[in-house]
């Protein structure tokens, strides 16, 4: 539970520790280090009583796209969490380094930027306690601003959150790219829609770029621009976001100038709830249940009575990719998915956990693995192959 320690010490346990202080710094008495910590001991702070009507405290019932992307960060790449994370920003009014027993202790400490991270953190170790498990263990990297002027802290807390940059998202939403994207998708999954913006963040809204990641998994090869037909291309769905929303945009922008991105923005809009539903099938499918999947490894994330809730993204992107051999037009133009009938989902589901097998049972490193993408496209090459040679018969 995170805890309030204004006017207060806080004794934190660090990895690392530098003093980064400039000489306008010292001489206003002020000092700033960095600090590496384990991701733990970012709760042993909290929020500033005279900053909580500047900076929203993080809200468990309320947690949008910015906070969901945390928490699939700590729960499938843990390890990457300070690389794609911003950092903290924790204000002080005194500080003290032991360098023997590697604490550091902190007078009036507040965590002025990252609370959403914080509380990421807090419910993803809370979720550990509660299904009896050990929560991994990763570090946090923070900026330590040491200002004996309490009006001061104040003023550089409001100035770090207010310099926050405008999300690709929500820029994306304002500007319409996803309006036809959404009306789309509503019509296979009518009670919910795309997220336009960071601050939708009721149930019922589907993060947008999620759903690019998935679309741009399964466009078939001979759709995909000469640059997304490569393995490695296809593996950055599930790498980078960004990519694919940018990508997107560009194909929205040119889709009236050029051909093959008209066709391309066709297979968005065609397949939109339908990828959407193939998704959430192979990341909920019954049968992974007796597939040894552990919790532990972030392989699996199960309900109180043991039944798989959803498997890791690092396991379905693989079986994504390898499923746009299915994905073809039908009689009347429209991009669909279609299961040749000697299909069997079991099949996928061994050969997906072979695969998570040949990469320690990491999924982050089985949806990095070039080999888990050929060995599963190979499974659904050989399908397609023999039930053409079975309906030729």
């Amino acid at each position: 539970m995170l805890n309030g320690t204004s006017g207060a010490s806080v004794r934190l346990s660090y990895l690392k520790i530098r003093d980064v202080t400039t000489k306008d710094e010292e001489a206003n008495g002020a000092s700033t280090y960095v600090a590496v910590l384990p991701a733990a001991e970012i709760l042993k702070i909290g929020t500033d009583g005279n900053l909580r009507s500047y900076i929203p405290a993080h809200e468990s019932k309320k947690r949008n796209l910015v906070h969901k992307a945390i928490a699939r960060t700590i729960r499938e790449n843990p390890d990457r969490f300070s690389q794609l994370n911003a950092g903290f920003l924790i204000g002080a009014s005194k500080i003290t380094v032991d360098d023997n027993k590697k604490t550091v202790t902190l007078r009036d400490a507040s965590v002025n930027n990252g609370a959403q991270s914080q509380g990421e953190i807090n419910q993803y170790i809370e979720e550990c306690a509660k299904r009896g498990e050990t929560p991994v263990d990763f570090a946090i990297r923070c900026e330590l601003s040491i200002e004996p002027d309490s009006s001061s802290r104040t003023n550089i807390a409001v100035a770090r959150n207010t310099a926050t940059r405008i999300q690709g998202i929500s820029i994306a939403g304002k500007h319409g790219y996803f309006q036809d994207l959404n009306a789309s998708f509503r019509k296979v999954h009518p009670h919910q829609e795309l997220a336009t913006s960071e601050t939708d963040v009721e149930e019922k809204y589907v993060d947008s770029r999620m759903l690019l990641q998935v679309l741009w998994a399964m466009m078939p090869e001979e759709l995909a621009p000469e640059n997304r037909r490569t393995i490695e291309a296809r593996m950055r769905a599930y790498k980078n976001a960004a990519y694919c929303l940018q990508d997107f945009m560009q194909i929205f922008d040119t889709r009236t100038t050029d051909q093959g991105n008209a066709a391309r923005y066709a297979f968005f809009i065609d397949m939109a709830g339908y990828a959407w539903r193939e998704y959430l099938n192979w990341k909920t499918h019954p049968d992974w249940n007796d597939k040894r999947l552990l919790g532990h490894l972030r392989q699996a994330v199960r309900n109180d009575d043991g039944i798989i809730k959803e498997i890791s993204d690092g396991i379905v992107f693989p079986i994504l990719s390898a499923l746009s051999r299915f994905v073809k037009q039908n009689k009347g133009g429209h991009w669909r998915i279609v299961y040749p009938e000697v299909w069997q989902d079991e099949d996928m589901l061994i050969a997906a956990r072979r695969q998570l097998s040949q990469c320690d049972g990491r999924p982050m490193l089985m949806g990095r693995s070039g080999n888990a993408y050929e060995a599963l496209m190979i499974l659904t090459e050989m399908a397609e192959r023999y039930s053409k040679k079975v309906g030729a018969s």
